[in-house]
């Protein structure tokens, strides 16, 4: 007797079921190395490979870490009539290195309560211990007795000596991970600003050395105070101590409604000048101070090309203190 298509557990074509099963499992291993190999491997047609697939990278911390040099650094609050907002992270590329952050910002009261004192400074990668460059300078700057019509050459070049004295011991050898100039001395960028304290309509005035931008937020329109005046050979910026000579100042008119933002170029790039997507963003988050975790989130953003440590330092004139209530 014929048995039937269905016993013994056979399909309607009399194969086997454990028959078939194989062949289809055979067959979905094969196209699986299929697709890796043509994921992997170079293409000889002239067709771009899609690459391998990508691998985690590790993040490191510095040696170790401590609050007194953290990897993000955030502060707000008043200073007389002023608001601050201010916030410092090191950048992908030095947590995958397991460097220290190089930003360093600091803003004071200056002593007869009349001005707002804020400096930025972004340490040379090119240099060993460029971290200690600029947080001197930060500290020796608001330290100042400053004011807008203050002559800002001797200003910093008290900032330079200062950087000078406090750096003078940790020169070191080139290391295959610095490169080549790391034996140069600690150098660092410094922008200040100098804002009255009151709130009140009044003049105010930024200078820098170096490309660490200062941009000021008047009417819905950024201004970039000091434009990039062209690169300089193998994209390097002017720097502290040295470059004394490179300083650029500016005064401006100071009024309710108005921001300063300095920052080091990390951020100041995505900026593009104030007319870049982000800068349009922030003329609308940053009308106001905004809350301190919605400030971190505005500088903190994720974009493959921007991996360097960023700083923002940005004043407000005028009494907003919700973000500390």
């Amino acid at each position: 007797m014929t048995p039937s298509p269905r016993q013994g557990g056979g399909t309607a074509a009399g194969w086997p079921l454990w028959i078939l099963s194989g062949i289809a499992g055979g067959g979905a291993v094969l196209l699986g190395q299929l697709l890796l190999g043509r994921r992997t491997r170079t293409a000889a047609d002239g067709r771009t490979p899609l690459g391998p697939l990508p691998q985690p990278l590790p993040v490191l911390l510095a040696g170790g870490a401590d609050s007194r040099a953290p990897g993000v650094a955030l502060d707000g609050g008043m200073l007389a009539q002023t608001t601050v907002r201010a916030v410092s992270i090191r950048g992908r590329r030095h947590r995958y290195r397991g460097e220290p952050l190089q930003d360093a910002y600091a803003v004071r009261l200056s002593a007869d309560g009349r001005w707002v004192i804020a400096a930025v400074a972004d340490g040379l990668g090119s240099t060993l211990h460029a971290e200690h460059a600029a947080a001197v300078a930060v500290r020796a700057a608001t330290n100042l007795s400053l004011t807008p019509d203050r002559g800002w050459h001797a200003a910093f070049a008290t900032v330079a000596g200062e950087v000078m004295r406090a750096t003078a011991r940790l020169g070191g050898q080139p290391t295959g991970k610095h490169g080549a100039g790391a034996s140069d001395p600690p150098a660092t960028t410094l922008t200040i600003g100098v804002i009255p304290a009151d709130g009140r309509p009044g003049i105010a005035a930024c200078a820098a050395i170096g490309d660490s931008p200062a941009l000021w937020l008047h009417d819905g329109t950024w201004t970039e105070i000091f434009p990039p005046e062209g690169q300089r050979p193998g994209n390097v910026t002017s720097a502290l101590p040295d470059d004394l000579g490179e300083l650029r100042e500016r005064r401006i008119d100071w009024g309710p409604g108005d921001v300063l933002v300095l920052c080091s170029d990390g951020f100041g790039t995505a900026m593009g000048g104030g007319g870049s997507v982000l800068a349009q963003q922030l003329v609308t988050s940053w009308s106001a101070p905004p809350a301190l975790r919605s400030f971190l989130r505005d500088v903190d953003f994720h974009l493959s090309t921007y991996d360097d440590d960023r700083t923002v330092l940005a004043l407000w004139a005028g009494r907003h203190d919700t973000a500390v209530l």
